[in-house]
């Protein structure tokens, strides 16, 4: 399962594609669900939502399912994108929810849903947690990506429950009320990761091993979309993170892109950037000139921009990342 980083290299230069997708998707997403990095609410006028009982069946994970709320998001009368809500009792009997992606329908001819794309990787992420660690690991995650570590593998994710600073975003407060939220303790956890997240990589890891010692095993999951949640992330009472983003059609020519995506992050910040590709389109992020905090923060520093994949911080071991450009990564922190 371990992975080098020269692996990581090669699966970043060989596509510098994340996944393909729907671009109208990923629009609607990044405005109404993630506020698109920004601590405002969305405009919510013109977003509506249907609820319908979804199929405990079509739900796999380590736990069986109580009920499952489908929620189906249009914006201006079209079709945006759906999300599952899992309702279901862990192994001490407790009330517990998890925010699931559908596997949404694929036509033929078409290109593969970005939604259950996301499903798939969270499925093959989850495989490999519950195969590769001790049943009393603990992860470290933002709080909705530890909902789906705990249900798709069974491990502990330290946060799960959002708390009221997410339920700006319109889209989190249609499922407000079916949602269990953190309690006063939890809340901390909540504004204890947040700050991790976005300050420097090294003070990171040293409250981390102060938080936590070498009692258990220790690791930390983020994924690509977090980048989309740093308006939310700051809310809890992270950094604000200085990052210019673009989006850039995609063409036929994979060298002529990244040939424009390098120019462009050379040209508008240092050269440091990250890539996700979206349908028709790619999305680029990239650390701003003389941004030594942004570049040094613990996200940008375990998320697969550039000069990250060439030195992880010390003691943070990379031991899964999926496919597509890197979506996913897990790492193992050594805290001896």
């Amino acid at each position: 399962m371990t992975w080098t980083l020269k692996q990581g290299v090669s699966l970043f230069i060989c596509g510098v594609l994340l996944f393909v997708g729907s671009v109208l998707l990923f629009k609607q997403v990044k405005i109404a669900f993630f506020n698109g990095g920004a601590s405002v609410q969305t405009n919510s006028a013109s977003l509506s939502v249907t609820l319908l009982q979804g199929q405990t069946s079509d739900l796999q994970g380590a736990f069986s399912v109580d009920s499952v709320d489908n929620y189906i998001f249009q914006r201006d009368g079209k079709d945006a994108f759906s999300l599952l809500l899992a309702h279901y009792k862990d192994a001490q009997n407790q009330q517990r929810r998890a925010v699931l992606f559908p596997k949404g329908k694929q036509e033929a001819g078409t290109l593969p849903n970005p939604t259950g794309l996301r499903q798939s990787i969270w499925q093959e992420a989850a495989k490999a947690i519950s195969e590769n660690t001790a049943k009393d690991a603990l992860i470290l995650s933002w709080w909705d990506n530890g909902q789906r570590i705990h249900f798709l593998s069974g491990r502990d994710a330290w946060v799960n429950k959002p708390a009221e600073q997410t339920f700006v975003s319109p889209i989190w407060k249609h499922l407000q009320k079916n949602m269990l939220l953190a309690l006063d303790s939890e809340r901390e956890h909540l504004s204890t990761m947040a700050r991790w997240l976005t300050m420097d990589s090294d003070k990171a890891l040293a409250e981390i091993k102060q938080t936590f010692g070498t009692s258990r095993s220790i690791y930390l999951l983020v994924t690509n979309d977090l980048l989309m949640r740093l308006g939310e992330i700051v809310d809890y009472g992270g950094n604000p993170l200085a990052l210019s983003s673009k989006t850039i059609q995609a063409h036929d020519n994979l060298h002529g892109d990244i040939a424009q995506i390098k120019q462009w992050a050379y040209e508008e910040g240092d050269g440091n950037y990250l890539v996700q590709k979206e349908g028709l389109a790619y999305h680029v992020w990239a650390t701003e000139k003389g941004s030594g905090a942004e570049k040094n923060a613990l996200l940008v520093r375990l998320l697969p921009f550039v000069d990250s994949l060439k030195k992880l911080p010390e003691k943070v071991h990379l031991v899964y990342q999926s496919h597509w450009g890197g979506y996913l990564s897990i790492y193992k922190l050594d805290l001896d």
